[in-house]
């Protein structure tokens, strides 16, 4: 039986048993009609925004979920046999995403195929899925590079295949930000905005807020978060002043960036596991010989505070420890909850990629921004120190 023709017979059966009446107003009322497991699972964010995973027994290849819910929301199923355990790391190779709203919403189709499953009832999901076919032709051609990357064990190398799928990257992002501008107020859109941000320059990520409706601007959390990340990165373009911080530095003393007021300074922002970065640190090294007598500062931020022993291995091995050293100050916990964290010295340079140089005047005033999508090229950098220091 073909996935369709099982779909419909599924839908007649519902019509048979009285189950497809519709949803009432704000719930979802989810039916499946799903072979080859005993359970299964939803994973969602209730309208509370709590965290939910309930889990069905499947009994007949038959199973229901409904709850209440005021909007789209992005949630995964995950089918599983008696027994089973799913590894984290299979997490989402064996979930299958799912856009619940207020609707009645059948899936149909076989826990081994989750590509194949069909879905109606739900808008959002017919939309995930044109996303998904448009993305479809690049994601095959990247196959084939994804695999030597999971084959490859050698950091180097891994790196040098990884620069590989910039190309087929690039051709995603385009899809996807077509589809971000053609559907403003999709939940799709809603649901990846935050993911692509730092994946895009800060004229498009203006240009797709200014698209949401007032209401998503306004009262939608991930909507406010976007909006929040591109105010983050306006604060370390070029014109800006540069946002002060104070910390300990590599040594365990004190560093504040205003102690440095009078003098050009470079903030590094890299990573001992950042591959560009740690190539980048002999030409970094070379401008700081030339420019440091002239009046030039580097403070080298690291995304290190999980690891601070690879940091100080890392400063030692290049030998870059003649300049500053701190750390970033992330905090996991609050990141996760999405919490401000003053202490974070990437956030309040809206720093998503890494390597990514600010470069900062005598006055305080941010003039260059190099490495991401918002900056220059490391040769823009050496045109500006070099017509700065002439």
């Amino acid at each position: 039986m073909t996935m369709k023709l099982r779909f419909l017979v599924f839908v007649l059966f519902l019509v048979q048993q009285g189950m497809a009446q519709k949803a009432p107003a704000g719930r979802f009322i989810l039916h499946g009609n799903v072979s080859g497991a005993d359970s299964v699972i939803l994973i969602y964010r209730s309208v509370t925004g709590k965290f939910l995973q309930p889990a069905k027994a499947i009994v007949n290849d038959r199973f229901t979920f409904e709850d209440d819910i005021t909007e789209p929301v992005s949630a995964r199923l995950l089918f599983k046999k008696k027994e089973e355990v799913v590894s984290k790391y299979d997490y989402w190779d064996r979930t299958f995403e799912i856009y619940l709203e207020p609707s009645t919403i059948l899936v149909s189709g076989q826990a081994d195929q989750l590509k194949k499953l069909v879905v109606s009832g739900s808008e959002s999901q017919a939309e995930l899925e044109k996303l998904n076919a448009a993305l479809l032709p690049v994601e095959l051609e990247k196959q084939p590079v994804l695999d030597a990357l999971k084959k490859e064990t050698d950091h180097e190398k891994a790196a040098a295949i990884r620069d590989q799928l910039e190309p087929y990257n690039e051709r995603s992002k385009k899809v996807i930000y077509d589809f971000f501008m053609a559907h403003p107020n999709s939940y799709v859109t809603v649901n990846l905005i935050n993911i692509y941000v730092s994946r895009m320059g800060i004229d498009s990520a203006k240009k797709i807020y200014a698209n949401f409706n007032t209401r998503l601007q306004q009262k939608n959390p991930a909507v406010k978060e976007f909006a929040r990340q591109i105010k983050l990165i306006e604060s370390g373009l070029p014109g800006r002043m540069a946002s002060d911080f104070t910390t300990k530095d590599i040594h365990g003393k004190p560093l504040s960036l205003s102690a440095f007021r009078g003098k050009y300074v470079l903030i590094d922002f890299w990573a001992d596991w950042c591959v560009p970065c740690r190539k980048g640190n002999p030409h970094l090294l070379t401008l700081y010989k030339t420019y440091h007598p002239k009046g030039l500062e580097i403070i080298g931020v690291a995304d290190n505070d999980s690891n601070e022993a690879a940091w100080k291995k890392a400063v030692e091995t290049d030998r870059i420890g003649v300049w500053h050293h701190v750390l970033r100050g992330l905090n996991m916990e609050l990141a996760m909850k999405n919490l401000p964290n003053p202490a974070d010295i990437s956030n309040k340079y809206g720093i998503s990629s890494l390597p990514t140089k600010i470069l900062i005047d005598p006055e305080g005033k941010i003039i260059g921004r190099y490495g991401d999508k918002n900056g220059g090229t490391d040769q823009d950098l050496d045109e500006k120190l070099a017509a700065i220091f002439k």
